[in-house]
């Protein structure tokens, strides 16, 4: 039976029926069998295939990288936001295009050349300095890789190189060398004049024909802001502190149990003078036995600008051990003289803050706030809770403010949240959270959730009314239109102003002339690159617009401030052909990385390129 079946497999009517089942199978999914990407494929560039493994390798380095950088490691649909999965599948499929070429090439490294460069590693080093195995064997297992992995990873790796030699001698042009010189070193100056906004400002009201068509062609610059009126409720611990009375014998107690902390340390104003001449030496020695006054020896001596004074010091912020051992051992007013580290000088203790206990009545304060704070912590979670019982009561939590004496303020706030100003309990720098909770709270929850500041810093709120932005009336914006047309009809006034006088300097007029009859004074300017002048003269924008033409050029710029600048260019001076050139040197030194980037871009552009999204997908954690 087997000898009649592989007869007939033979004979031409079982080669038409093998035939007819291979067209049929093939429509209904084997091309998902032969041509489609396996799981364990991200994507194939050419006959290149990017393995779940490499991807996931150059993947997860790129987030761990990000979290160092950002604190937080990001998720997959952040991970796509950034960027990072297409950034690392496409510094694979370049390693593949370069691969696909490195093999039509026949390049490669050799085994004994992989064997010298693995132990050339210092990665693998031992406690001698040389090749360790197990060193070597620890440290790819650390880094996830099989020794086959790594040694194919170092062979394409090798490919990649020899291909990248061929850049390395690559130099930039040098007409590209004078053309990058030229735009950094190049200078120019022109005779300029600034156009006077007060000259051509408008004052005149328009008619209410041109008042309505301006206003309804900007209406998006006349719009209301939306306003939120709430009730707010900040609770603190120094909100309900200030409610909390705290009775004398409670403050007397403290201060007997903290006494040691309102102790205080012997404290002395030291002064010292260097003392340079042994004549020196002797007047203030003399001095100090016969008991006269040290700034009158500072006087005698002339060393009034010698003088260091090192303020009020405790023995322990002293740092030179002579000079603690000499002014400690002075009684007031005394002085002394020591040997220092250039010499000697003199050492006088003008004041002594003996070491003692602040009295109760200089820290009452101090500790009745501390007791009160103390309290209102432990009180913080009980006004919590009946705050938030009121709330989901639906009752007023005037009651339980009243209660705790908390404040309540009823604001009507907009994003700007400059109406929180007047909210005293608000801890620093919480506006702004207050103010988009706020404003991201739903018109229709009928309980706003409570907006956590700290541990124990809550502000309720409750929405009462929200008025969304509308369209002002040309009659509640009359002032604002009418003062915003007579700008831009001042703005217009000035352009035009500036556009004639550029026609008539391109016509060979005289910028003077032309200045003298406007009423303004020109100026020529200093030599200037393409930033403008150090001291600011001549701003970036015309700066630009200078070097938009030869000499002769004529133009206008609006600078930043709403000035605009007439200039005509006087010279080009040319850079110095040796003259040096970051930006030359900067291009110059990335072209050959540059033309390597294009030269890899047009191998990809040659080569079919599929991504398996399934599986991309499945490692970004998008399924």
């Amino acid at each position: 039976m087997l000898d009649n079946l592989r007869n007939f497999g033979r004979s031409w009517i079982a080669k038409i029926l093998l035939g007819i089942l291979i067209v049929s199978v093939a429509g209904f999914g084997i091309p998902s069998v032969f041509l489609d990407l396996n799981a364990n494929t991200v994507a194939r560039v050419g006959d290149q295939n990017i393995s779940v493994r490499d991807f996931s390798r150059i993947y997860n380095a790129q987030l761990n990288q990000f979290a160092q950088q950002t604190g937080q490691m990001p998720t997959g649909e952040q991970a796509m936001a950034f960027g990072l999965p297409g950034a690392a599948l496409n510094r694979l499929a370049n390693d593949a295009a370069l691969a696909q070429l490195a093999q039509q090439l026949d390049l490669g490294a050799s085994d004994a050349k992989l064997a010298e460069l693995v132990r050339q590693d210092p990665a693998f080093a031992g406690a001698l300095g040389t090749f360790d195995r197990e060193s070597f064997v620890s440290v790819l297992r650390q880094a996830g890789y099989s020794e086959t992995e790594y040694l194919n990873l170092q062979r394409r790796t090798a490919m990649r190189e020899q291909i990248g030699t061929m850049f390395e001698s690559i130099a930039l042009p040098e007409v590209a060398l004078d053309i990058a010189n030229a735009y950094a070193n190049d200078r120019r100056t022109v005779d300029y004049v600034t156009l006077n906004p007060v000259l051509y400002a408008v004052t005149e009201e328009p008619s209410e024909e041109e008042l309505t068509s301006f206003f309804e062609e900007n209406q998006d610059r006349f719009r209301t802001e939306e306003m939120r009126r709430v009730r707010l409720l900040p609770l603190t611990p120094s909100a309900l502190a200030e409610n909390i009375e705290i009775s004398d014998e409670a403050v007397e107690a403290e201060y007997e149990r903290m006494r040691d902390r309102y102790a205080t340390v012997e404290r002395r104003a030291i002064v010292q003078v260097p003392l340079a001449s042994d004549a020196d030496v002797q007047l203030f020695e003399r001095g100090a036995a016969d008991g006269r006054n040290f700034e009158d020896l500072v006087a005698e001596a002339g060393l009034e600008g010698a003088v260091i004074d090192l303020g009020m010091r405790t023995r322990a912020a002293m740092t030179d051990p002579t000079l603690a051992d000499a002014a400690f051992g002075l009684s007031e007013g005394d002085f002394t003289v020591i040997q220092g580290p250039t010499g000697r000088r003199a050492v006088w203790v003008s004041e002594v803050e003996p070491a003692g206990t602040q009295p109760l009545e200089a820290v009452r304060d101090e500790i009745t706030q501390d007791l009160a704070l103390d309290e209102a912590r432990d009180l913080y979670l009980d006004a919590y809770d009946a705050i938030e019982e009121a709330r989901a009561a639906f009752l007023p939590i005037d009651d339980v403010a009243a209660q705790y004496g908390l404040n309540v303020y009823e604001l009507e706030l907009t994003r700007d949240g400059d109406a929180l100003a007047e909210v005293e309990e608000l801890p620093d720098g919480a506006a702004s959270q207050v103010t988009q909770s706020v404003f991201t709270a739903s018109e229709e929850a009928n309980i706003t959730p409570a907006i956590t500041l700290g541990a124990d810093e809550t502000v309720f709120f409750d929405l009462l009314e929200v008025t969304p932005a509308r369209d002002k009336t040309l009659d509640e914006a009359r002032n604002e239109a009418v003062a915003a047309w007579q700008e831009l009809q001042s703005d217009l006034n000035m352009t035009e102003t500036a556009e004639d006088m550029v026609s008539q300097l391109d016509a060979g007029s005289d910028i003077y002339a032309l200045a003298t009859e406007q009423g303004l004074v020109p100026q020529a300017s200093q030599p200037f690159g393409r930033q403008g002048t150090e001291d600011g003269t001549i701003g970036p924008d015309v700066a630009r617009s200078a070097f938009m033409g030869p000499e002769g050029h004529a133009g206008y710029a609006t600078t930043p401030n709403g000035d605009v600048v007439v200039f005509q260019v006087t010279d080009v001076i040319e850079a110095a052909p040796d003259s040096q050139s970051n930006v030359a040197q900067t291009v110059a030194q990335g072209f050959p990385d540059t033309v390597s980037a294009g030269f890899v871009a047009g191998l990809r552009a040659d080569l079919p390129t599929r991504v398996n999204q399934d599986a991309l997908n499945a490692l970004l954690g998008l399924e």
